[in-house]
C-alpha cells in the first residue's frame, strides 16, 4: 500500500498557514481515532497535519494505544470511534460477540519489503528458532497478527510454546518498551516492527533472528481500521470521509518522501 512508509519515523506538525479548505470548524464532526505508535500510521498524522480530515468535515483526535489488544475494548466503551486492528483480532473479537467491522486497510506486509522480525538480545547469541526454547519472547498483544503468525511459524518448525520446560514463553509487551526490556534482560527476544526494529539493531541491543512473517506469506494485510457495526451504520458520512482523507495522507507520503523524512517534527508518540 505504501512501500516507502518504513523510512518515515516522524511526521509533520501543523504547518503554519495551512487552512482547511472544506467545512467550517463549527460544522466538523468530532471523532476519536486510536493507533499504535508504529510506522504504519504515518499517513494518519499527515492527513491530520495537512488538513485532509478537515476538508472532509472531520475533527479527528488521535489517541495513542500502546497495546493493540486494548483497542477493541476502547471501541466498545466508546472512548474510540475508529481504531486500528488486525484481521485475526477482528475475527477473535467477533467470535466473542463484539460485532466490530473493518472499514479500510492500513498496511500490507510484502516478502520483498519485510519490516517485522524476531529480535533477540545480542549477548545471547540466538540465531535460529530452536534456540528460543525456554526463552521469554515479547509479543505486542495476544491474538494480534504478529502473535498468531509467530505461533504458526513455530508450529511449522515443531517448536512448542506455552508454559513449562522446553517451550517458548510468550508475554505481552508494548513496542516502545521492547528495547529496554531486551537491554535489561526481562525479555530474551521480541516480535518487533519498524521503527523499533531498526533502533534496537542499530545500537547493538539486539540482532535480527528472522523476518518470520515473510516465511509464512509473500503478501498479507497487516493492519486495518475498524469500528463498531452500529456506529458505522449510524455514521456513514464519517466513514465516507475518513477513507479518502487517509488515502490522501498515503498519496502525500508517496509523492514527497524526501520532504517529509527530514522534518522530524512530531514522532508517532515514540
Amino acid at each position: 500500500m505504501f512501500r516507502r512508509l518504513l523510512g518515515v519515523v516522524c511526521t509533520l506538525v501543523l504547518v503554519a498557514g495551512l487552512t482547511a479548505g472544506g467545512a467550517l470548524a463549527a460544522e466538523l464532526q468530532k471523532i476519536a481515532v486510536g493507533y499504535v505508535p508504529v510506522a504504519d500510521f504515518a499517513p494518519l498524522f499527515i492527513a491530520k497535519d495537512k488538513g485532509f480530515f478537515e476538508k472532509k468535515g472531520l475533527d479527528v483526535t488521535l489517541t495513542k494505544i500502546l497495546l493493540a489488544s486494548n483497542v477493541p475494548g476502547a471501541l466498545v466503551a466508546g472512548s474510540l470511534d475508529i481504531g486500528m486492528g488486525t484481521p485475526p483480532m477482528l475475527l477473535v473479537t467477533n467470535e466473542s460477540g463484539l460485532d466490530l467491522q473493518a472499514i479500510a486497510a492500513v498496511s500490507r506486509l510484502e516478502k520483498d519489503n519485510p519490516f517485522i522480525s524476531v529480535i533477540a538480545r545480542k549477548q545471547d547469541n540466538i540465531t535460529d528458532a530452536a534456540q528460543l526454547k525456554d526463552k521469554k519472547v515479547g509479543v505486542p498483544g495476544f491474538n494480534s497478527s504478529m502473535d498468531i503468525t509467530f505461533r504458526k511459524w513455530m508450529m511449522d518448525r515443531h517448536i512448542p510454546y506455552g508454559d513449562g520446560p522446553g517451550k517458548v514463553h510468550l508475554v505481552e509487551a508494548i513496542f516502545p518498551q521492547m528495547h529496554d526490556l531486551l537491554d535489561g534482560g526481562q525479555l530474551d527476544a521480541a516480535l518487533v516492527i519498524e521503527p523499533f526494529r531498526t533502533l534496537i539493531i542499530k545500537d547493538g541491543t539486539g540482532n535480527n533472528v528472522r523476518d518470520y512473517f515473510s516465511d509464512l506469506t509473500p503478501d498479507a494485510v497487516a493492519a486495518i481500521w475498524m469500528a463498531k457495526a452500529d456506529w458505522i451504520k449510524a455514521h456513514p458520512d464519517i466513514v465516507a470521509g475518513f477513507r479518502p482523507a487517509v488515502q490522501e495522507g498515503i498519496d502525500e507520503l508517496h509523492a514527497n518522501p524526501d520532504e517529509l523524512r527530514p522534518r522530524k517534527i512530531k514522532c508517532l508518540g515514540l
